[in-house]
């Protein structure tokens, strides 16, 4: 960037939704004129905005950019200035990022995940059942998205469900942009202080989890390190029950707002794959985008990106990029969009995809099965947005149903 032209001087990365369930309007015009502009982060930071398809995937295909921190460059979006925990790989380079996420990865195999699902279903069947005796209307976010995605993740890991409360109000005070610095670096400290102790107690009696699993195996413990693995614990802890929760919340809105879509997953199991993948590129609930840094000077897309400046990869402007998805702003649960962007691209690609397709399409035949009149209790416009979140979701979501058509629990 030229030195001469200063942050505030640059527009700011555009956050403001006309429509809930789409992207802010700007990255449609910015994707035709401009696909790649210089603005301001909320914090401050100047960064280069990528907002097409085809430069995302190659941003994050390309080593040169830095998904460190650390890098000179990288644009902060939220305030504070905790760096990111050892462990953390989603903001590693290699080789640490490739020896971290090694270790997990089998965790994620598609044949491991399809041993879990009686699991998964038995948790989100008990989510549901508790859902059913609550008072009507009854919040979604908080008496089933919640505490499934927590479940889910909680079981996984080894981590006792009755902490999630904690864990989830500190996650916010860290992404939570309306938050002061100190709030921020307070909330991260502190989460970080309990993924110690969890990890602590753990390798003192490893049980049969991802964490345990992980500390029991010699061949991949002696590679990682006591403050490594607090960060692995909580990189997997944050990446499955936040996410997961924000997309239980907007997928059951948008499955209403499509009932014909909705009725044809139901009718047609073989419809679930591509259902969540279509949610995903949908909504999109990174609300961020992806901070990198250039580590050398590299051209994407005609444009110069010179060593040590940072730039935003929009992954809800590439998700509806029509040059990619044709019609790009209907939900479609027809359409091939596999190419998507929602689990992110190339080497830091979401390590746990194939584990939230499994528990998404559980959740949702689950809970339109069990419950076919489900509504929403208030208009949609009503409805509550996390718009000040860096993952984007609903605060609340008002719902309720007839109680004489509930259905009871398949036969597994």
């Amino acid at each position: 960037m030229n030195p001469a032209v200063t942050a505030d001087a640059l527009p700011p990365l555009p956050t403001t939704r006309t429509c809930p369930f789409d992207p802010p309007p700007e990255y449609r015009r910015l994707r035709v004129e401009q696909p790649i502009t210089r603005v301001r982060t909320p914090r401050g930071d100047p960064a280069w905005l990528v907002t097409r398809h085809e430069d995302i995937r190659a941003v994050l295909t390309d080593r040169r950019f830095s998904s460190s921190p650390r890098s000179p460059g990288y644009p902060s979006y939220v305030t504070g200035d905790v760096p990111p925990p050892p462990g953390f790989f989603m903001q590693m380079d290699a080789p640490d990022h490739t020896r971290l996420r090694a270790l997990v990865t089998r965790e994620f195999m598609a044949r491991h995940i399809e041993s879990l699902r009686p699991k998964m279903q038995a948790l989100v069947d008990q989510r549901v059942e508790a859902l059913l005796k609550e008072p009507q209307p009854v919040d979604l976010i908080r008496a089933f998205a919640l505490p499934t995605a927590s479940a889910v993740i909680c079981e996984l890991l080894g981590v006792p469900f009755e902490d999630a409360g904690f864990v989830q109000s500190r996650t916010d005070g860290v992404l939570d942009r309306s938050r002061t610095a100190k709030e921020s670096e307070t909330s991260a400290i502190e989460l970080m202080g309990y993924f110690d102790q969890l990890v602590t107690a753990k390798e003192k009696a490893p049980g049969d989890d991802i964490l345990g699993r992980l500390i029991a195996d010699k061949s991949r413990s002696e590679q990682v390190t006591h403050a490594e693995l607090v960060g692995i614990a909580a990189l997997l802890m944050l990446g499955g029950y936040d996410t997961m929760a924000q997309v239980i919340g907007l997928g059951t809105v948008t499955l209403l707002e499509h009932k014909d879509q909705l009725a044809d997953f139901l009718r047609e199991p073989a419809l679930a794959d591509a259902l969540v993948e279509e949610l995903v590129r949908y909504l999109t609930v990174n609300h961020a985008g992806l901070p990198r840094a250039a580590t050398a000077d590299v051209e994407v897309g005609g444009q110069l990106i010179r060593e040590g400046e940072g730039l935003i990869v929009m992954l809800s402007s590439g998700n509806r990029d029509e040059q990619a998805f044709p019609n790009a702003d209907a939900f479609d649960i027809r359409r091939d969009c596999r190419h998507h962007v929602g689990f992110g691209h190339g080497l830091h690609r979401c390590i746990g995809a194939t584990f939230a397709r499994a528990e998404l399409a559980i959740v949702f035949r689950t809970l339109f099965e069990r419950i076919p009149s489900l509504r929403v209790a208030v208009p949609v416009q009503e409805l509550p947005f996390r718009h000040e979140m860096v993952l984007y979701g609903l605060k609340q979501l008002p719902v309720a149903w007839s109680a004489a058509a509930e259905r009871p629990p398949l036969e597994t």
